[in-house]
């Protein structure tokens, strides 16, 4: 079985999110394993952070304990817009080449620069900015329809 890492800052405060996150995790299981590692938001619980700064610590938090086999995805509005035959088939070829795909979300003031350099691949969802927890089921989502796409059950439309 492939595994899948997201890597998101931050933890998801409302229950739908976790709930719609925890559905496709589990829906996916018979297919591919996600392994969400939640890290803490860069700022230290201050009001008025440094904003450069927070991006700084959440983007070597991110990169900290990546698998050595990782190939970086990094989820950013300004990234390539894939249809999800083709991030199905993108997601297939890491797996064939023996890599683990490592999703990395970032906090809500985005991603630090020296991060985004190192992506292996960025990825979009579509111009609009999402907040980052919404992001997440939107990656869960199309995780589990790029397994269903790959083996051919009958989800995707």
């Amino acid at each position: 079985m492939n595994k899948v890492v997201i890597r998101a800052i931050g933890r998801l405060n409302e229950a739908w999110l976790r709930e719609g996150v925890d559905m496709y995790v589990d829906r996916s299981k018979p297919y591919i394993k996600i392994e969400i590692i939640e890290l803490p938001e860069g700022h230290g619980g201050s009001t008025k952070p440094n904003i450069e700064k927070t991006k700084r610590i959440e983007g070597k938090a991110l990169l900290k304990g990546l698998p050595p086999d990782a190939v970086l995805v990094v989820l950013d509005e300004t990234g390539k817009e894939l249809t999800s035959i083709n991030f199905s088939v993108r997601l297939a070829d890491w797996q064939a080449a023996g890599k683990t795909a490592c999703f990395v979300i970032g906090g809500s003031w985005g991603l630090d620069k020296k991060l985004l350099k190192k992506a292996d691949f960025v990825l979009s969802f579509g111009k609009l900015t999402l907040p980052h927890s919404l992001a997440r089921l939107v990656l869960a989502e199309q995780l589990y329809r790029a397994a269903c796409i790959q083996t051919g059950k009958a989800y995707h439309k």
